[in-house]
């Protein structure tokens, strides 16, 4: 919850003009999120995540930025908000999980955040980045990026 509370906070605190619409389509979506986390009706989990991304939508193309630095944070503030929210619903089946495959998971969730986090701020910087630099840092920092997620995803499958 918290983590999609952070999420539609920079959404607001980005829309100056439309903060109330904003905040609406959020709001509604942390809604959806509190029914999930409580009803545990599951249906309603993309849906949460659809009015924040909507939200934020909306907050970026208010603002006309081309590049928004803050977007790495926003991204993994939804999937860490998403997975733990599914991972509460699987939590109140019967079956539980073994210690140990709740460790790998969550050094799992951790990688994943931190790889996605670590990779989209690379996307931003080169994206940012005047291209008076040339072709040669453009095409270093791309592949930069490649090696990143390379990188995340041998960790993932190494430790799943």
């Amino acid at each position: 919850m918290l983590a999609f509370a952070g999420a539609l906070a920079q959404a607001v605190a980005h829309a100056t003009s439309v903060r109330v619409i904003v905040a609406g389509i959020g709001a509604v979506g942390l809604v959806f999120l509190a029914l999930v986390l409580l009803r545990g009706i599951d249906e309603l989990l993309p849906w949460a995540v659809v009015c924040l991304v909507v939200a934020y939508t909306v907050s970026l193309v208010v603002h006309g930025a081309s590049v928004d630095e803050r977007a790495p944070l926003v991204a993994t503030c939804l999937l860490l908000g998403t997975e733990l929210a599914s991972w509460s619903l699987e939590e109140r089946s019967a079956v539980t999980a073994e210690p140990p495959v709740r460790r790998a998971r969550i050094v799992a969730l951790a990688l994943l955040a931190g790889g996605g986090l670590a990779t989209s701020a690379l996307v931003i910087a080169v994206a940012a980045a005047p291209t008076a630099r040339g072709l040669v840092w453009t095409v270093a920092g791309a592949a930069a990026a490649v090696l990143a997620v390379g990188l995340a995803v041998r960790a993932a499958h190494r430790d799943a």
